[in-house]
């Protein structure tokens, strides 16, 4: 019985990934926050609220129990959120983090990543999905030989449903927590021509909330890059 109960809540946190909610706001009933930065259109009794930045334009958007913050760097000084999969694979901190080698040689020389281990961007091939663990990755060392690492993706990456598209010359990252009320739902937007990004995000919204703001990431317009 426990093995069923198990079995279904696993089958849950997949499935929120797999039903995004579907596009049945009445968007009559909304109203539009046109800045210099970019536009939205917020939900009924959602306001702005600007703040005093130093290095950014921030400010927070807030309603009934919902308080979202904004950040709009030219520096590239907004939060990029939690680190998607693909994100995860290609910064290679994994080669540091690798909790499941067991040779002695392998975590020496992953410790001496700079000068023990050739970084090159590795090719899907050498990054593959992996029975039991999540990849294994064939690492070449500077002596010329071949170790596999395995990669665990971290938990709090597993914890979300992430989203990454391009879009009007950004890299556009959505993200909102498995279970609804705990985590953070979010947009992420980075140029592709320069340091600008953007973030607007909000903490554990209830369903409800985390469905609106959904519906509202799809009105961003950036006016500027």
């Amino acid at each position: 019985m426990k093995k069923l109960l198990f079995f279904i809540l696993l089958l849950i946190v997949f499935m929120a990934c797999k039903h995004q909610p579907k596009n049945t706001v009445d968007y009559k009933h909304w109203h539009t926050l046109d800045l210099e930065a970019f536009r939205l259109w917020l939900p009924p009794n959602w306001r702005y609220h600007q703040q005093q930045g130093v290095d950014s334009f921030v400010a927070d958007i807030v309603g009934p129990n919902v308080s979202f913050s904004f950040d709009f760097s030219s520096m590239g000084y907004a939060s990029h959120l939690v680190n998607s999969e693909q994100e995860y694979l290609n910064s290679n901190y994994w080669l540091t983090d690798c909790r499941l080698c067991h040779t002695p040689i392998d975590r020496e020389q992953i410790a001496q990543t700079d000068s023990s281990i050739k970084i090159n961007k590795l090719s899907k091939s050498e990054i593959q999905k992996f029975p039991g663990i999540d990849y294994l990755a064939s690492v070449t060392y500077k002596d010329g030989s071949i170790h596999k690492v395995p990669i665990v993706i971290p938990a709090e990456t597993k914890a979300y449903c992430i989203s990454e598209e391009s879009k009007d010359g950004f890299i556009v990252k959505t993200i909102y927590p498995k279970i609804a009320s705990n985590g953070i739902t979010g947009i992420y937007y980075q140029s592709k021509s320069s340091n600008l990004n953007f973030q607007l995000s909000a903490y554990n919204l209830s369903k409800q909330d985390q469905n609106l703001a959904l519906q509202m990431f799809k009105t961003i317009v950036i006016k500027t890059q």
